[in-house]
């Protein structure tokens, strides 16, 4: 607990002394676009994390050592947030999406609803009415939580084949994301076919992608959620995240009245849900490379806000220093980690190298363990295969025994020094950061019903 409050503190630093950002931000109050960037479960420790082992860790995308977030933050204004529902304190993505998108308190599991079930118009919806075009762009299901919850209307989440219906039928002009089952099973075998008649251009891949040149564009690019960030290049034909981003915002630009798009990396809270720190690191270079065009984008037009922010934090991750027994010190010892205070770890920087170099989550390589046989099920096995997914060793210490996938994790975790308050969603203050017209709006500490109101102030609705 008190590692959170002390982190909490740290951020409310970071909005004071980063008030300068809005010195630098120009004076028009008014944006022509509105970008709204999505890290799902991005909270200000995984940010944290993030952004510090860019600083730390010998990575290709950052000769300077210096992630495009952390730029980003230090040239705009920042504000810090609660996104409790009508009466939870912690929320899922359903209702935070909701409240975002609908300026109005609902429930978890809810989506463009109220908390008494009644559809309320959102962002989206409001910026059709104004004139503009509108788009979802997301690297899980177009049909989850969070985009649907800025185009559709229904009391649970789970209703995917009406929510996919309603997409369709959202006027929106750009739809890219994973999720095609959603559009093509049960009740909506035919509702490709519907959607064509309306005028959608159809996707599955990324070269199909790449041909669209203006209309409306539906991309369906996985049955469910697309492939982990740290396993694309195992994937050539699904465009990245940046990639449908691009495509987005090309398309919608055409629309002389404007656009508002929103960005989803979601996968960030998968990995975040699973405690692999590595895998969600990568997810937020993912998130990195997107903002990166986004802001550059920005700052070219001088038209358009862009806006950074997290729907909830999930599994709060950080490291520990801990006190090791004389057996676990020795073995430390020998393997060169640096030590202070007789048996204190203090964890080094190299660990960061190990977070970056474990691209590949294990939470997929353990049932390809037990799919074994039996005789090849040994610990020897298990610690080798977590090498592979990892990128290099890692010393589990599973002294023979083969864990569950859970303990597992608490193996991996403590061989790396870092602990987690949850596997779930966490109650925790969020960070928002905006930069563009009318920035400043989005400064201070508000509510995520609040977020509404700013953008379409902002866009002048």
């Amino acid at each position: 607990m008190l590692k959170k409050i002390g982190f909490i503190a740290v951020m409310f630093v970071l909005v004071t002394v980063s008030s300068f950002a809005q010195e630098v931000q120009t004076p028009q109050t008014k944006a022509k676009n509105a970008v709204w960037l999505i890290g799902d479960g991005m909270g200000p420790g995984t940010m944290g994390m993030f952004m510090q082992g860019v600083r730390l860790t010998t990575l290709p995308q950052y000769p300077d050592k210096q992630s495009v977030l952390e730029k980003f933050i230090q040239t705009s204004v920042p504000g810090m947030y609660f996104s409790n529902t009508y009466d939870t304190i912690v929320t899922d993505s359903a209702g935070a999406a909701t409240q975002m998108a609908t300026g109005v308190l609902s429930r978890p599991d809810y989506i463009g609803v109220d908390h008494e079930g009644k559809p309320v118009q959102t962002l989206l919806e409001e910026a059709i009415k104004q004139g503009k075009s509108v788009g979802v762009v997301t690297d899980v299901y177009v049909a989850d939580a969070t985009p649907s919850g800025f185009l559709a209307h229904t009391q649970s989440r789970s209703e995917k084949y009406d929510i996919a219906r309603q997409l369709v039928n959202s006027g929106a002009q750009v739809i890219l994301g994973g999720g095609l089952k959603y559009f093509t099973q049960k009740e909506n075998k035919k509702l490709l076919k519907e959607a064509k008649k309306q005028g959608w251009t159809v996707v599955q891949n990324a070269k199909e992608l790449a041909k669209v040149k203006e209309g409306r564009v539906l991309g369906l690019f996985a049955e469910e959620g697309m492939p982990f960030y740290g396993d694309m290049e195992r994937y050539p034909q699904v465009p990245t995240l940046k990639e449908m981003t691009q495509k987005a915002v090309e398309l919608l630009s055409q629309n002389k009245n404007g656009f508002v798009l929103v960005v989803e990396a979601g996968k960030i809270d998968w990995a975040l849900h699973d405690n692999e720190a590595g895998p969600s690191m990568w997810e937020m270079i993912n998130l990195d490379e997107t903002l990166g065009y986004l802001w550059t984008f920005a700052r070219q037009s001088g038209d358009t806000l862009v806006y950074v922010n997290a729907d909830h934090e999930t599994g709060v991750p950080v490291f520990h220093y801990r006190h090791l027994d004389e057996e676990t010190f020795k073995h430390k010892s020998g393997q060169g980690e640096m030590l202070y205070g007789g048996n204190t770890d203090y964890v080094n920087y190299p660990y960061y190298q190990k977070i970056f170099a474990h691209k590949h989550l294990l939470y997929y390589v353990y049932p390809e363990f037990k799919k074994l046989p039996q005789e090849q099920q040994t610990a020897e096995k298990l610690q080798s295969m977590a090498d592979g997914a990892m990128g290099g060793h890692v010393d589990l210490h599973l002294d023979g025994e083969v864990p569950d996938y859970d303990d597992l994790i608490e193996h991996l975790n403590e061989a790396l020094g870092l602990v987690w308050a949850t596997g779930n969603h966490s109650s925790g203050m969020l960070l928002g950061v905006a930069y563009g017209p009318g920035a400043q709006e989005f400064s201070g500490v508000y509510h995520n019903t609040d977020l509404k109101g700013k953008f379409e102030r902002v866009l002048g609705f």
